[in-house]
């Protein structure tokens, strides 16, 4: 059967209470249909809220502190980058109309980009030697990220965390 929307915010509202972050990994499989309401929840109560997402409808996400596409999902909503230097201009207007914190692009073999808001853009090489499977590499840098910011590290430290962490995966 399908997850009951009210039911799963029923149960995030009182988890977040004891939370000091939010990760939503995103598999388009219906329990985060009403990921807006998730968010929501989680701002009022001041976490800092990182997803995963999936799919093209990357407005679900609006308000979320950061959200780490891959490339391949970041150019299917933003277009396709011709250089870093455009691909930093597209994320900061994404970042701008979803009223975001940062976006964080995994770029496989080519690391992660960090846009974030009031920093200069971060480009971090990948930490793996060879790229055999990204399988995994997604889920790793959210929960590594979201793992730092509950600890108290800054969004920067958190992303060199996720970065070494993806490197292992």
């Amino acid at each position: 059967p399908a997850a009951n929307p009210a039911t799963i915010a029923t149960l995030f509202a009182r988890a977040a209470k004891q939370a000091d972050a939010v990760i939503l990994s995103d598999y388009a499989k219906g329990a985060l249909r009403d990921v807006q309401g998730l968010i929501t929840i989680a701002r009022q109560l001041d976490l800092p809220v990182v997803v995963d997402p999936k799919g093209t409808d990357f407005a679900r996400y609006r308000g979320a502190t950061l959200i780490t596409p891959n490339l391949t999902e970041f150019e299917a909503v933003a277009g396709h980058a011709t250089s870093d230097d455009d691909l930093v201009r597209r994320a900061e207007g994404l970042r701008d109309r979803l009223d975001l914190h940062a976006l964080l692009i995994t770029r496989s073999e080519h690391g992660m980009t960090l846009v974030a808001r009031n920093a200069a853009p971060l480009h971090l090489p990948a930490q793996a030697l060879e790229v055999f499977d990204v399988t995994g590499a997604g889920d790793t840098v959210a929960a590594l990220i979201g793992a730092g910011l509950a600890a108290g590290l800054g969004l920067e430290d958190a992303v060199h965390l996720s970065n070494v962490a993806a490197g292992i995966v």
